[in-house]
């Protein structure tokens, strides 16, 4: 017998978490943390006495008398069960409704499509079932939700829907060597590695979660803000996030010591006369950064988030970089910086570390700048809702699209 049950314990919740394969960090005690302006509700399906499944449901007053509820890249549960499919749905719906929510929205963690990288299949793990993935997918839809579409771009989804995953095993789930991790790499990424890093003096280093490294780590977040003009997160968010995943989250920086790159000009400039007109200019504009800036300079910062875990297939999340390219800006450090943080996830025993969204067209600039790392490109299903207020959910999806476009018109006429 199947029940549905709010509220229940945090331990228990994070112990089947902990459990569970292809656990994601937004089904987790820290995430609800991490959304304090969100109610949060920690609910399970039981068969029985026994937890199946799991789901954090975040709560939102959109307007008065419009409370939204979001389910975060889950629940968590086994979706080809239907009996426990159907519990979590009647169960959420009457959640729902003694806390007058209108609409619950789900974006679950099932598969429904992957476009392989381009090597044998040997050298990669895969442990993704599209078979698996449309009864999962059929399920939900048979119990009640509505599917919200296929949409492409990264903008149709709150979550993307693609994400660039580097696996980090091969094929029999043996974790990857230096060796064999930069043979699966394509041809850009290989010149970044070993001489190329210590010939310009580059190197990583893991961040402490101090106030003083949040606010390098912003910094540099806020030159690729501006570039590409979007708006990221504050110092604020990144401080509770540290203080809400612990050793967990994974603040980094790719750095350069400019005095051994000089160094190693000094020694080109010795056996390369050929070169000396390039190498002179090189060390000018070294040695121009190092009066400005010191001995070393942090030139990209990058935030990992390990997986919560601890059994079954585990993907670290890459969440944040940013890149200060106004010094050294053909150095690559983020590529640099993603090199070795995949190898500290193979230490930390991860499958596969997550680069996040890009559009299904894999025509944009995240596509070209992650798929050299050849990952797998999963299609995840996407956006499902379960209206439980059928007046005020069509109000809202006729209404709300109207106001963000009004709200989007004000704010560039503003910026005017």
């Amino acid at each position: 017998m199947y029940s549905f049950k709010a509220d229940i314990p945090i331990k228990e919740f994070t112990e089947f978490v902990e459990g569970s394969s292809f656990a994601t960090i937004q089904q987790t005690e820290a995430w609800s943390r991490l959304k304090g302006n969100w109610k949060s509700s920690f609910c399970g399906v039981y068969k029985d006495n026994e937890l199946k499944g799991v789901a954090l449901i975040l709560m939102r007053t959109l307007m008065p008398g419009f409370v939204y509820a979001y389910c975060p890249r889950g629940p968590i549960m086994d979706f080809c069960d239907a009996d426990a499919v159907r519990a979590f749905t009647d169960g959420a719906r009457e959640f729902c409704k003694k806390n007058g929510v209108y609409l619950l929205k789900i974006d679950p963690a099932i598969v429904v499509g992957k476009t392989l990288p381009d090597m044998p299949k040997e050298r990669y793990f895969d442990p993704f079932d599209l078979d698996k993935g449309k009864e999962e997918f059929d399920n939900l839809v048979k119990c009640g939700f509505t599917h919200k579409g296929f949409g492409k771009s990264l903008d149709s989804a709150t979550q993307p829907r693609f994400n660039a995953l580097i696996p980090l095993k091969d094929a029999d789930g043996n974790p990857l060597d230096a060796a064999k991790l930069k043979k699966n790499y394509k041809t850009k990424i290989r010149k970044y590695l070993g001489t190329f890093q210590s010939a310009r003096g580059l190197f990583y280093e893991e961040a402490e979660h101090t106030r003083e490294n949040i606010a390098i780590f912003k910094k540099i977040l806020s030159n690729t803000e501006a570039r590409q003009q979007i708006s990221l997160r504050n110092e604020e968010y990144f401080s509770i996030l540290a203080q809400a995943f612990g050793d967990k989250a994974f603040f980094a920086f790719e750095k350069c010591n400019v005095n051994a790159y000089i160094e190693n000009l000094d020694e080109r400039l010795q056996k390369e006369p050929e070169n000396q007109q390039k190498l002179t200019e090189q060390k000018n504009d070294a040695l121009n950064v190092m009066a400005e800036r010191g001995e070393t300079v942090p030139l990209s910062a990058l935030l990992t988030v390990y997986p919560p875990n601890k059994e079954g297939v585990k993907i670290a999340e890459y969440l944040y970089a940013g890149s200060d390219l106004s010094v050294f800006s053909s150095f690559c450090a983020t590529l640099c910086g993603l090199c070795t943080q995949c190898t500290l996830c193979i230490e930390k025993g991860c499958d596969f570390l997550d680069l996040g969204g890009v559009s299904g067209y894999f025509d944009d600039g995240l596509y070209e700048f992650k798929s050299p790392f050849n990952p797998i490109i999963l299609e995840y299903a996407g956006e499902f809702d379960l209206p439980i207020s059928n007046m005020k959910y069509g109000i809202m999806e006729k209404g709300l699209p109207v106001l963000k476009k009004g709200y989007s018109k004000l704010r560039k006429l503003l910026k005017k």
